[in-house]
């Protein structure tokens, strides 16, 4: 059976696309957060906080989107290569842990910042952030679990 490669194609351009998003933002949120150093109010505002974090969650993100780069190059490549996209899997399911649990840390921020601010989207969109790296790796882990059922087969 060969692999759909058009679908491949789509989602690696669907995933470079993403990247260079995110690549984006994180140059536009460096010279914000320059600034704030430069005026020295980094600690003052709760927001500087927010946007550290995600600087450190984007180190997980960059990772799992090279995983998933391998993972959809083991798909061009042949079916067969199931321990690769499965460590890959791994990875990435680990990884978006790691993001659910910083997005934890930041939650008090959100709802001081939503207290503060009277803004209880705020909140939700805080809760939201901890919500969708918990699913995405719930989807790896049964991707993983159907990976080793049929390995096994």
């Amino acid at each position: 059976m060969n692999p759909p490669k058009i679908s491949i194609l789509l989602l690696r351009t669907c995933l470079f696309a993403f990247f260079l998003g995110l690549l984006g933002l994180a140059i536009y949120g460096s010279f914000t957060l320059f600034k704030g150093l430069s005026n020295g109010v980094i600690f003052e505002k709760p927001g500087y906080v927010v946007l550290m974090v995600a600087y450190i969650a984007l180190i997980p993100l960059l990772t799992s989107i090279f995983h998933g780069f391998r993972i959809l190059n083991a798909f061009a490549k042949d079916f067969d290569s199931a321990s690769s996209i499965s460590s890959s899997s791994n990875i990435i399911k680990n990884s978006f842990l790691v993001i659910a649990v910083l997005a934890a840390c930041i939650l008090p921020v959100f709802f001081y910042i939503g207290q503060a601010d009277d803004a209880p989207g705020v909140v939700l969109l805080g809760i939201t952030i901890v919500i969708f790296p918990l699913a995405i790796s719930a989807v790896f882990r049964c991707l993983q679990y159907v990976l080793k059922k049929c390995t096994t087969l």
